[in-house]
């Protein structure tokens, strides 16, 4: 498993760079077969990396399992540099190692042990590999979308919480764009003239403000704010950027309906905002826990569950009802930071608790 872990991680593949990331792409390709995989997919992209559908046990008559894992990283390629492959104290320290190549490693030791021992469960296995999920996931939404939509699971290969727990439920985002339009002035000769769109905004940014309920989880947030030409002229527009979060599509939507009607507090100035980007939340069903946790316990694995304020491609089958575990990769600490690394014992342990999900997963919907 960290020889394979070695591999991915030095093949670096931060998501802008096509390049490395097909490099990478085409390294996974050439080793699914020897993992037991019966077909191979891969989907061309434009922009970022091909993404891979594998496929095993394609004649089970059971509803697919799928697993979801990307394969892109937030670090710039040349990290290695700064961030070497290195094994110190128990950990494997490395760019994309956590979050989450070792995810790819779990799950495929998982399959291939299975495949190994004739032991494949009674439903075709699916592993979707997608490389933009550090951007929202833009392309490959409706790929996910579509391979899940007759799944009895999806097993989203994640990294645990810090504390080694699962994560049984994550915010919804959504990202906005405002823009405020007044009218430009000479700011000395005629300032009567313009209509000032800093202030028409300051107006707004308060309102947004006001929708934030921090103590049950919904946020709004003001993240970037452009506007002004020229220290004496009125400002004609400003364009900002809101970052929204929430527990929950009620209170999720609640905030859109809000921020799609903001209306001008200025006579003359005009108010647009649009969604640009979402992942729906993932709210918690608790049945699915309590269900993965009798199948760790009667293994000797103890899981515990969490949440995170962050999304994963887990958000979009959650919100379609599909059953969803998420957080089932490697422990560790560090992602997307510097001292980004995997516990070592966390690899196999994982590997086993998956194989032992898909051998007993029963009664799914």
């Amino acid at each position: 498993m960290l020889d394979l872990l070695t591999e991915l991680v030095t093949r670096e593949s931060f998501t802008r760079d096509k390049r490395h990331v097909d490099q990478l792409v085409d390294f996974v390709a050439s080793q699914l077969p020897t993992h037991g995989a019966g077909s191979i997919e891969r989907y061309p992209q434009e922009e970022v990396g091909d993404f891979l559908l594998a496929r095993w046990n394609e004649d089970a008559v059971g509803k697919p399992f799928l697993f979801l894992i990307h394969l892109d990283t937030v670090h710039p390629i040349g990290s290695l540099a700064t961030m070497p492959v290195k094994v110190q104290d128990g950990r494997f320290y490395g760019p994309g190692a956590l979050d989450m190549k070792a995810g790819l490693v779990i799950a495929l030791e998982a399959i291939r042990a299975l495949h190994e021992g004739d032991q494949l469960p009674g439903h075709p296995l699916h592993l979707l590999l997608t490389t933009d999920e550090e951007i929202g996931s833009p392309g490959s939404e409706a790929l996910i979308r579509e391979r899940a939509a007759d799944c009895a699971l999806t097993l989203v290969m994640e990294p645990a919480t810090k504390e080694g727990a699962i994560k049984t439920w994550r915010k919804g985002g959504a990202k906005y764009s405002l823009t405020v339009e007044g009218r430009a002035a000479h700011a000395g000769i005629a300032p009567q003239e313009g209509i000032n769109a800093i202030i028409e905004f300051a107006r707004q940014a308060l309102e947004i403000n006001g929708l934030n309920d921090l103590k049950y989880g919904t946020s709004a947030s003001i993240t970037r704010v452009e506007g002004g030409s020229a220290g004496n002229v009125i400002p004609a527009q400003v364009q900002a950027h809101i970052d929204t979060r929430a527990l929950t599509v009620e209170a999720m939507e609640n905030v859109h309906e809000a921020l799609t009607r903001l209306y001008p507090k200025m006579p003359g100035a005009n108010v647009r905002c649009v969604r640009i980007a979402q992942r729906p939340p993932m709210e918690r069903r608790p049945e699915l826990f309590e269900r993965a946790a009798a199948i760790g316990e009667r293994h000797g694995i103890t899981l515990y569950e969490a949440g995170s304020g962050g999304g994963s491609d887990g958000n979009f089958t959650a919100a379609m009802g599909i059953p969803t575990l998420d957080g089932l990769g490697a422990h560790g600490d560090g992602a997307h930071a510097p001292h980004e690394h995997v516990i070592i014992d966390s690899l196999p342990r994982q590997a086993a608790l998956i194989a032992a999900i898909l051998l007993e997963w029963t009664g799914a919907d």
